[in-house]
């Protein structure tokens, strides 16, 4: 954060993982959740004593191996205190009832490490693996799954006008609509590891390339 002379500085730090952590989550204003190779999910909440600073509310485990991609899921009739999904080098898509502190669905499907989450405008969850497809999961159960490259899938975000783009380790970002492919987009040299949207702007795009 800024200071009063411009100056940038850590503003607070989030002890309690055992292993390097792999994903982070913006969990609308109640919180963080982050995941880890060391198995677990990890959600923290605003100290209400002190401000910039966050307390470990909850630890979910219930993955065998190490956690990679989140998503959020706002509160809902279902959820009172809203959801997390998890994807791990398990194979394993892993919805957590926040409330409950517990697995709600275990989606099983793919092959291979799950390296994307996103959530879908009618609530479906959509996830990448290195196993090359995307799935899209309603209820704990495949309702589309699709091979969208040919080498493995590394990271897999949504647009607001519902499209999915992905990136893979063939060096190329796709945008699709269903399991369409729209375009492919071609410009990096080696793996694209990460996506992030721009709004009214477009798609950023991470690679090994530098």
């Amino acid at each position: 954060m800024a200071t009063n002379t411009g100056e940038y500085r850590l503003s607070c730090e989030l002890r309690g993982h055992e292993d390097d952590v792999r994903g982070i989550c913006v969990c609308d204003d109640l919180g963080i959740a982050s995941s880890s190779r060391d198995r677990t999910v990890r959600f923290w909440t605003p100290d209400p004593q002190k401000k910039h600073r966050f307390l470990l509310s909850k630890t979910l485990a219930g993955h065998s191996s190490f956690v990679g991609p989140l998503a959020w899921i706002p509160a809902s009739d279902r959820f009172a205190e809203g959801a997390l999904v998890s994807g791990g080098m398990d194979t394993l898509v892993l919805l957590w009832d926040l409330s409950r502190g517990e697995v709600a669905e275990t989606m099983k499907g793919h092959q291979q490490q799950v390296t994307g989450i996103a959530i879908d405008d009618n609530g479906d969850i959509i996830s990448s693996s290195i196993d090359c497809s995307i799935r899209q999961w309603r209820k704990g159960q495949t309702v589309e799954f699709w091979e969208a490259h040919k080498v493995a899938v590394q990271a897999v975000v949504k647009l607001s006008t519902g499209e999915l783009v992905t990136g893979s380790s063939d060096s190329t970002v796709k945008l699709w609509r269903g399991k369409t492919c729209l375009h492919t987009f071609q410009g990096h040299t080696d793996t694209v590891r990460g996506l992030a949207i721009m709004p009214d702007l477009g798609i950023l795009s991470a690679s090994h390339d530098w």
